[in-house]
């Protein structure tokens, strides 16, 4: 069988098309899977390179989002049946990528998929909710009333914490980087309260959100990474380039208001002791986004399959929806993925 790989050292971004991968047998409490539908995200080379940090691999899989048919079950499998259509996360630590033929996962990262949701949507879909319900339920707490502002809402994840935001009666304030977002965002339904556009001057956000908060900030932000420096020199040695523009982090506490919370994507935040005593005098928060952590980490089975099922419910109903930019094949998908970053609106599906 055939899957996609990155090659270390991860840096170089190279991808390849291994044809040679044995198909997998399952454990005890394992399922394979027969992937119909993978949704296409960048590895996250940061975070593997500190997991691998003492037994580096030769290659690290691609591809975690899938939905598929149960092939094979282990002995001690009781929640899936074979021939069973089910929607899951792979772990980071697996051998099998979800952009490949055949998986074997836990059954416990696993639910069955409803008839009326496609392998696409729900492959598409299930990643970013998982992600978000962890930002805004388990480390944000967000409730009705609350005003959560979110930085790059056009994006596949953006999109998701709008959606759920708005449904548990949060007041909701984005960003935009271009033209195509900003369309993109007005025809969220329900609206938003306020699109601020970033895409030439990135300072006019903390006015905007005191503007539209009546100068109290906001209860959460939840970032799509930060930029930590301003001089260019600095900026080149930590390799800060990015295409789109990057809020500074003081631009972000600085739309906290009291006890507000702050839940970032950036895994290598630095906090200077000004940034930390103006946090200390909001009597604000930090939390580190790494959802891949419900799979790393089984002390929380019953919850994380809770969330699994709540969004397939929300994907199945609508309630929760995500955009498709486009599907390709497994073989496509190699070529694609060096320049994935550079498409923000919309979720690219590798369907086998």
């Amino acid at each position: 069988m055939k899957g996609i790989y990155i090659l270390s050292p991860l840096n170089q971004q190279k991808f390849i098309l291994d044809q040679e991968i044995e198909k997998p047998t399952p454990d005890k409490y394992e399922i394979v899977v027969h992937i119909k539908s993978c949704a296409l995200v960048c590895p996250n080379c940061k975070a593997l390179n500190e997991l691998y940090k003492k037994n580096p691999r030769e290659k690290y899989i691609v591809g975690h989002d899938v939905a598929g048919v149960v092939v094979d079950l282990g002995e001690g499998v009781s929640n899936v049946h074979v021939g069973d259509s089910v929607v899951g996360i792979i772990p980071v630590d697996s051998y099998y990528p979800g952009c490949g033929e055949f998986c074997c996962v836990s059954e416990y990262d696993v639910v069955k998929k409803p008839e009326r949701l496609s392998f696409e949507d729900a492959a598409a879909g299930i990643g970013d909710c998982v992600k978000a319900y962890t930002a805004l339920f388990y480390q944000a707490r967000v409730c009705s009333g609350d005003t959560v502002l979110v930085i790059d809402g056009a994006t596949p994840f953006g999109h998701v914490v709008i959606q759920l935001a708005t449904q548990w009666g949060a007041k909701v304030i984005t960003t935009a980087s271009s033209q195509d977002e900003q369309m993109f965002l007005e025809k969220v339904n329900p609206p938003v309260a306020q699109i601020i556009d970033i895409e030439k001057r990135s300072n006019i956000l903390v006015s905007s959100v005191m503007e539209e908060t009546g100068g109290v900030g906001v209860d959460v932000v939840i970032d799509n990474g930060v930029r930590m420096f301003t001089q260019d020199e600095d900026k080149r040695e930590v390799e800060e380039k990015r295409k789109y523009p990057v809020l500074h982090k003081h631009d972000v506490i600085s739309c906290l208001g009291m006890s507000g919370k702050w839940i970032t994507s950036q895994s290598d935040l630095q906090l200077d002791p000004p940034d930390s005593q103006q946090l200390f005098l909001r009597g604000a928060s930090v939390n580190f986004l790494f959802e891949n952590v419900w799979t790393l980490s089984y002390a929380q089975h019953g919850r994380y399959q809770h969330i699994l099922h709540d969004a397939i419910n929300k994907l199945e109903r609508g309630t929760v929806k995500t955009k498709i930019a486009k599907t390709v094949s497994l073989e496509e998908a190699v070529n694609i993925l060096p320049e994935l970053q550079n498409t923000r609106i919309g979720k690219t599906v590798v369907n086998m």
